[in-house]
């Protein structure tokens, strides 16, 4: 695997990188309207995505809100490196309606897992695998967490990049 900036270059200068970098500039407004995304056939991923961010209380945006308040005083270089790396963060919850996996605690390793196999950067995987540490730290039981972060780093490995596909046609 290359890593991530090589893997962003790769996909960006492609032909299929232009067409996406076109036809889907910005994933939190594609995201985020429900509205549009309830349209579309009632067993579809928009559907599930949709129930799956209202259950929980979640929005694009605020997936947004929140890196923007961590990533405070960082430069903002608006290439095309950062635009893959954006649609990576903003595919976050997407990935848990994909994978099946929620938002606790052993859930969100394994989703961390599973980007990094999508979008190699090393961060990914370290946080998941500390996370699953801690899991199994703190909880007393003989639950497989780690082999569970290392399913999701399989499944992220074998199946395309979510990040280098149409939203649109996937929802």
């Amino acid at each position: 695997w290359h890593g991530f900036n090589d893997a962003a270059i790769d996909f960006c200068t492609s032909d299929n990188g232009k067409a996406i970098m076109a036809g889907e500039p910005n994933l939190v407004a594609i995201l985020d309207d429900h509205a549009a995304l309830r349209k579309l056939p009632a067993d579809s991923v928009a559907h599930a995505y949709c129930d799956f961010m209202e259950r929980e209380g979640l929005s694009a945006q605020g997936l947004v809100d929140e890196y923007n308040r961590f990533a405070d005083g960082r430069v903002d270089y608006k290439d095309q490196v950062q635009w893959y790396q954006h649609r990576t963060r903003d595919t976050h919850d997407l990935l848990h309606v994909l994978t099946g996996y929620g938002r606790d605690a052993l859930g969100e390793a394994c989703v961390l897992a599973f980007t990094y196999s999508q979008a190699p950067s090393p961060a990914h995987l370290f946080i998941g695998y500390m996370a699953g540490l801690n899991i199994k730290k703190t909880v007393k039981a003989n639950a497989p967490v780690l082999r569970a972060i290392r399913e999701g780093q399989k499944m992220g490995k074998a199946c395309p990049r979510i990040t280098e596909i149409s939203i649109r046609d996937l929802l």
